[in-house]
């Protein structure tokens, strides 16, 4: 009966030891994601410069001119680089958000995990 509650005992410690390795990870990703909401554009590297209206228009006008295709004014590069900023922007908020509750979740079932397999190894203890 002992090496039972050896056992038993042992995999609560290995369960309780995942559960905060999980709790640091998830923290980790809400502080991340929190962050990049917060800044957006400087969140993940795209091909496209979105730090400014200029640097866009340099980076459009170039790939324009190695097709020799149409050239845009400066209204509809103005346009583009609106929009691609907002696509950005509401693309990061939606991962920064998903992630956020993603990992709340995974923190409660965490706190959940430990706590439960934290008083099984102590009642354990006392029945020994």
């Amino acid at each position: 009966m002992e090496k039972k509650q050896k056992i038993i005992q042992v995999y609560a410690v290995v369960i309780c030891i995942v559960a905060v390795i999980t709790f640091l990870i998830s923290v980790t990703s809400i502080v991340s994601a929190y962050l990049d909401k917060n800044d957006p554009l400087h969140a993940w590297r795209t091909e496209i410069n979105l730090s400014s209206f200029e640097n866009f228009k340099m980076d459009a006008l170039r790939s324009t001119q190695k097709d020799q295709a149409y050239i845009p004014d400066d209204t509809t590069i103005l346009k583009m680089f609106n929009d691609a900023k907002s696509n950005k922007i509401n693309n990061v908020i939606h991962r920064s958000n998903n992630t956020i509750i993603v990992s709340a979740i995974i923190i409660v079932i965490s706190i959940i995990l430990l706590l439960t397999q934290w008083l099984l190894i102590r009642q354990i203890g006392r029945a020994v």
